[in-house]
């Protein structure tokens, strides 16, 4: 069982420099607190327009020729998932003249069996779409310890391997007895739907003559005239 914590939902709040007034996520949008504008971006034609990834020496070859090496398994919502690969290379992204980003560094993720990521950062540049933070008035402040937590419980089951092949053989038995009896020795039905349905016919009739040899034709009658 594998229990994760995660902040609750709203517990954030942001610190207003000027006022020193702490504000909810919805307060500081209201105040312009994530208020961008577009900015001048010139970027030159990347070698490839894609991260490109060799799977067998586990590297990427970024859209500027370099070699990016493994950093860890992706962490989406703080959460992190081994089949997310991330993949990054400081040093060659502060040496850059025409990296992929407006950070330092440029970090990219792949999924299992993902080769290639695009690079989508030199199209939104000719078209005038990159935009910067332009509002460094809020600050964001963690929450306390009694600010509560979503929980997400995972249970893993095993199943008791000796015991489920014991099950099978005891269910087995009047599984295949009801069958012979009533002159089944296969099914004339395929598919799930329809051989459940062939069994279930099955065991009615089977069902049936346990109540006829128990309470008797007369006495069963009665009953299903009542």
């Amino acid at each position: 069982m594998e229990i994760t914590k995660k902040r609750a939902a709203g517990s954030y709040r942001y610190l207003n420099q000027e006022t020193g007034e702490l504000v909810t996520r919805k307060e500081m949008e209201a105040l312009g607190g994530t208020k961008r504008e577009i900015i001048d971006v010139q970027r030159d034609e990347p070698l490839h327009p894609y991260f490109e990834r060799d799977i067998e020496k586990d590297t990427v070859v970024c859209p500027m020729g370099q070699t990016l090496f493994y950093a860890g398994p992706g962490k989406p919502d703080g959460i992190p998932d081994k089949t997310i690969r991330r993949y990054h290379r400081l040093s060659v992204c502060l040496k850059c003249k025409n990296k992929c980003t407006m950070g330092k560094k440029r970090v990219v993720g792949f999924k299992e069996a993902e080769t290639r990521v695009p690079a989508t950062f030199y199209d939104r540049c000719k078209a005038g779409r990159i935009t910067q933070r332009v509002n460094y008035t809020f600050v964001e402040r963690k929450p306390s310890e009694d600010c509560g937590w979503d929980e997400w419980v995972t249970i893993c089951f095993y199943p008791n391997q000796h015991k489920l092949r014991k099950r099978n053989e005891i269910v087995e038995h009047p599984y295949g007895t009801v069958k012979w009896w009533n002159d089944g020795r296969s099914l004339l039905m395929k598919g799930k739907i329809k051989a459940s349905a062939e069994m279930a016919l099955a065991f009615l009739g089977y069902n049936f003559k346990r109540a006829v040899n128990l309470l008797g034709t007369k006495q069963l009658i009665a009953v299903i005239n009542a």
